[in-house]
């Protein structure tokens, strides 16, 4: 049974967080599935929502989303309809009573959906193991990166806020840090299975965004059009002549693609063909909407 803490700003939540055992509590619509699940036993649940990380403002020429601003905000903001990449992933994320509850920095740091990381019958590799289970079993909806853990990654923001050059503001109760959006994520390794660069006692505190692109697009592919996560999904900026391309369900993290060969690097599994078609034609399609 975890204990429940609301603190009042966020130097009090940090001072939560220093403690062994404590966890974030954002929106909940992850961390709620991975308690169920037991992927995760906190000792003490810290409810952001009183500590003033909310809200979406003008921050000189671009803007600042604070991490608990939910993903229906996002999509309804008429600051970030310049960034029509980021507007559009948020309105395709999940179903409208999720984006309702979902906040910005849980879906950036949400954990993947692979049924053998979630499923109680399996330790897999990320999960402590020592065996990635969707490599030797069903892999169909997972990465196309060779790796130990094929799992893919689930955002819908994170490629394309990526895409429109963010980066990110983490807190701790030593200081503040901003990296690029990308440079969040991380790929797991032996000694450290994590996917995020956040570190014990650190949280998300706020994305930054620089002056918008000339112009942005964001396609995804899923099972259903609602209550779906992304499949593949492929976010794409101009800014000039100059084009980003950043794609998520393809890779453990989200990943930066080269324009002129999207594919490099990502040869797939033997279920997964499938996700270089579409990954391919969906850069297509988002490019030609620059």
């Amino acid at each position: 049974m975890s204990t429940y803490v609301r603190p009042g700003s966020v130097d009090e939540a940090l001072e939560l967080l220093a403690s062994g055992g404590a966890a974030v509590l954002a929106g909940g619509t992850d961390l709620a599935g991975q308690i169920d699940r037991g992927i995760s036993s906190p000792s003490l649940l810290v409810d952001l929502q009183g500590a003033g990380l909310g809200g979406i403002e003008a921050d000189g020429n671009g803007i600042r989303i604070g991490a608990t601003a939910t993903l229906a905000e996002v999509a309804s903001s008429a600051l970030v309809e310049p960034y029509a990449a980021v507007a559009t992933a948020a309105r395709s994320a999940a179903s409208p009573l999720l984006r309702n509850q979902g906040t910005v920095g849980g879906n950036l740091c949400q954990h993947t959906r692979c049924w053998y990381y979630r499923g109680e019958e399996w330790t897999c590799w990320l999960g402590g193991g020592d065996t990635c289970y969707a490599q030797i079993g069903e892999h169909r909806k997972h990465n196309l990166e060779p790796g130990d853990c094929i799992s893919a990654h689930p955002s819908d923001l994170a490629p394309a806020l990526a895409a429109c050059g963010a980066a990110v503001v983490l807190r701790s109760a030593g200081g503040e840090r901003e990296l690029p959006l990308l440079d969040l994520y991380r790929r797991p390794t032996e000694d450290n299975r994590s996917l995020v660069v956040v570190e014990p006692g650190e949280l998300v505190a706020a994305v930054r965004l620089p002056e918008p692109p000339d112009a942005s697009s964001y396609l995804r592919t899923g099972e259903r059009q609602a209550f779906s996560f992304p499949l593949v999904a492929v976010a794409a900026a101009r800014r000039g002549d100059e084009v980003t391309l950043v794609a998520a369900g393809v890779a453990n993290i989200p990943r930066a693609l080269d324009p002129a060969d999207p594919l490099e690097g990502l040869p797939g599994n033997p279920q997964t063909g499938w996700k270089r078609t579409v990954l391919a034609t969906l850069v297509e399609r988002a490019v030609a909407q620059l």
